[in-house]
């Protein structure tokens, strides 16, 4: 090879690479300046149907390290030597001095389960130390077991089963503290928290400003239907700002007239009865303080006219002091039957502080005491009942699956 070849090849090494580098950095000449980039390319990713179904499991647990500092202090055994006292204070019967241990209170078992966009079931279990088997252990048994329909009606679900009432639903999740003691409507067992019933669940304005919860169910709670009558349930729950309120009704009976009614057994009047219950939720929750007053009246007829009225109204309060640390009060005044002139009223204080070392863990030291007071010519009994505890409550869950 010659030395101009030598020459022209050893130019064409040099000047080709140094071509590639110019264009990859933007230096260009004018004419491929003009040139539009490459038009990108779109990934079209296909969508996959939702996955269903899927399930998630939750629960919860509450109990106590207790004790009776003041009540009844005469104590009485079984054969066994087994003190038969009063363990808690439930707006029944007095409490018994003395009495003191740990014991498990509530405990939930709940799955659950999205069939679809438009279906939903929810099946709980529940265990507490007042259900018991033959043998005395602690029992289950079923809480809630209910298909859930959404969008049945604009903003409106369809439960169907053992469904959760609204007797006190709104007013227990604003009180937030069921672990330490039942809404005054449950403490004193003016209905039932589950039913086996059919209820529609919605609101009346897109901002949800105005709820409505209507339901007819046995009447019955978590046992078998016995008769023919059934239970109508309504609550409209009402939020304005911070402000929270719902009144509430439900009827329970059918009033028969005997005159015109087939032939009957005479004991069948024992049960010619209705009960029409009345309650009055308000709540308000300010940055740290959230105060909540509810108000409960129950009609009991046998015959034409009523022949008890049960009354009451309860008053709480929360005080948020840090993420962890929270102060709790309550005062329920009870009046067990209104039109008795002798009867024997009670007042319910509650005082606690609920600290939160972790999420969902609770530990609430508290107080719980009943002050009995007697109307006419009737008899309190003779102690009052004082009660403190240590309530241990948490929360557990899996996430979807």
């Amino acid at each position: 090879m010659t030395g101009r070849a030598w020459f022209i090849a050893a130019a064409l090494t040099v000047a080709v690479p140094c071509s590639a580098q110019m264009s990859a950095t933007g230096s260009t000449s004018p004419d491929s300046a003009s040139t539009p980039p490459p038009i990108p390319i779109a990934i079209v990713v296909p969508q996959t149907p939702p996955d269903f179904p899927r399930g998630r499991i939750s629960g919860l647990v509450f109990g106590d390290l207790y004790g009776n500092l003041s009540g009844d202090p005469s104590h009485v055994y079984d054969v066994n030597g087994a003190d038969l006292g009063q363990t808690n204070i439930d707006g029944k019967k007095p409490i018994t001095q003395g009495l003191n241990g740990v014991q498990i209170r509530r405990v939930y078992f709940q799955l659950d389960n999205d069939l679809s966009v438009r279906l939903a079931t929810r099946f709980r279990l529940e265990a507490d130390s007042k259900s018991l088997t033959s043998d005395g252990k602690i029992g289950v048994a079923l809480r809630s077991a209910y298909l859930q329909a959404k969008g049945v009606l604009p903003r409106t679900d369809l439960y169907v089963g053992m469904i959760v009432t609204p007797t006190w639903e709104n007013s227990e999740d604003f009180w937030q503290y069921r672990a330490v003691e039942k809404t005054i409507g449950d403490f004193r067992s003016i209905g039932n928290a589950t039913d086996l019933a059919l209820e529609l669940k919605g609101f009346a304005d897109p901002d949800h400003h105005v709820g409505y919860i209507a339901a007819i169910g046995d009447g019955t709670g978590q046992k078998p239907e016995t008769d023919r009558f059934k239970k109508l349930y309504f609550a409209l729950p009402l939020r304005v700002g911070a402000l929270r309120i719902e009144p509430y009704a439900d009827y329970q009976g059918v009033r028969v007239n005997l005159d015109r009614a087939q032939p009957v057994q005479p004991e069948s009047a024992a049960i010619n009865n209705d009960q029409t219950t009345w309650k009055i939720f308000a709540g308000y929750e300010f940055r740290r303080v959230a105060i909540g007053f509810e108000a409960l009246d129950r009609l009991n007829r046998k015959g034409p006219a009523p022949t008890e009225e049960p009354r009451g109204y309860s008053c709480f309060a929360r005080a948020t002091l840090s993420s962890t640390v929270v102060l709790l009060a309550r005062f329920d005044q009870w009046i067990p039957n209104r039109r008795a002139s002798n009867r024997v009223d009670s007042q319910l204080w509650i005082a606690g502080v609920d600290w939160q070392p972790f999420k969902d863990v609770h530990v609430i030291p508290n107080v719980e005491a009943t002050q009995y007071l007697a109307k006419g010519t009737a008899v309190a009994p003779a102690h009052h009942d004082l009660q403190a505890r240590i309530t241990l409550f948490y929360r557990f869950s899996r996430p979807q699956s």
